[in-house]
């Protein structure tokens, strides 16, 4: 029986050919042992299959492809990747996203380094736009391990701190934990981080691995309206489920984890020149369940100068 490979590379695909090119090349440059790829295709037509072979020709890894003709939806469609892996480890690049040069090899080698101690482990991104230009090196200055308390109050006070690329889950952990909940909707990552970081903690690596795309096509573009901000509630309650945090250190995460939620969204939104969707983002501070939040001091600049920006007439 051959040797199960130490990383798997879960890539669901969903209509964005070029860019899956992009992500399988990143792949391909480096050394394929111990590693395989599993693609599992939403998209409208099944041209993946042909990408793959071409661009993994040479590789030295394993790779599989499976096209959906019904699609089965974000989540579920990473749950279908999750579950057919084999390796040791799992993580989930985005058809949208790609390594760093060198990224796939520094995180094999983290991996084998620290000799399977840490179940969950979050690697540094950089984050670029669409024509690949570095927007922000977001990434830890050294190797820390959180444990269950501390890593929920960093997840839940900052918004952007996990980038779904650098996540790396050792695969047994979904049994124990389950697959991501699409109930859950657009936040359905959030929610599993939280199950995770809930029970394992989180090692974070200072090796920057993966590149995190953002653009206009993202699912995440659209994810900043009422029904969010809700779900979003519901997942603090939740969280308060699990009694790791006071209910100061709860009311806290809420109220910097909302600014930098709405404010990120107004700023995307703003940066796009869509004026009319800048004001409907911030809008949602007049929301009833948003009413009687406080305003947070490290927020307090750009809450107040977005504000009296919404109030002006479109420039």
């Amino acid at each position: 029986m051959p040797k199960a490979p130490l990383l798997s590379v879960c890539i669901p695909a969903y209509n964005r050919p070029a860019w899956l090119r992009r992500g399988l090349e990143s792949i391909a440059v480096g050394d394929g042992t111990d590693i395989e790829v599993i693609i599992t295709d939403d998209s409208d037509t099944d041209q993946g299959q042909a990408i793959a072979a071409d661009v993994l020709e040479n590789w030295s890894g394993v790779w599989r492809y499976e096209h959906h003709q019904q699609p089965l939806g974000m989540a579920q469609n990473w749950n279908r990747a999750i579950q057919w892996a084999t390796g040791q480890y799992v993580m989930v690049l985005h058809d949208d996203d790609f390594f760093l040069p060198q990224g796939l090899g520094r995180l094999v080698n983290k991996l084998q380094g620290l000799g399977n101690q840490y179940p969950v482990l979050l690697f540094g991104v950089w984050v670029v736009d669409a024509q690949e230009r570095v927007m922000k090196r977001q990434k830890f200055r050294q190797d820390e391990f959180l444990p269950p308390h501390n890593a929920l109050i960093r997840l839940f006070s900052n918004s952007s701190l996990v980038r779904f690329p650098a996540v790396v889950i050792r695969r047994d952990l979904f049994v124990e934990v389950g697959y991501f909940n699409p109930d859950w909707r657009e936040p359905c990552d959030l929610e599993m981080w939280m199950r995770l970081f809930a029970n394992y903690g989180v090692y974070c690596c200072r090796e920057a691995t993966v590149a995190y795309r953002v653009h206009a096509q993202a699912l995440t573009m659209a994810s900043f309206h009422e029904k969010t901000v809700e779900i979003l509630l519901r997942l603090f309650e939740e969280l308060a489920k699990f009694n790791l945090l006071s209910g100061s250190e709860l009311e806290q995460c809420k109220q910097l984890f909302f600014h930098q939620y709405i404010l990120a969204g107004a700023w995307r939104q703003l940066r796009r020149g869509q004026w009319d969707t800048f004001k409907a983002v911030m809008g949602l501070w007049q929301l009833p369940e948003l009413g009687g939040m406080l305003w947070t001091p490290k927020w307090c600049f750009f809450r107040s100068l977005f504000t009296a920006l919404a109030r002006l007439p479109y420039p």
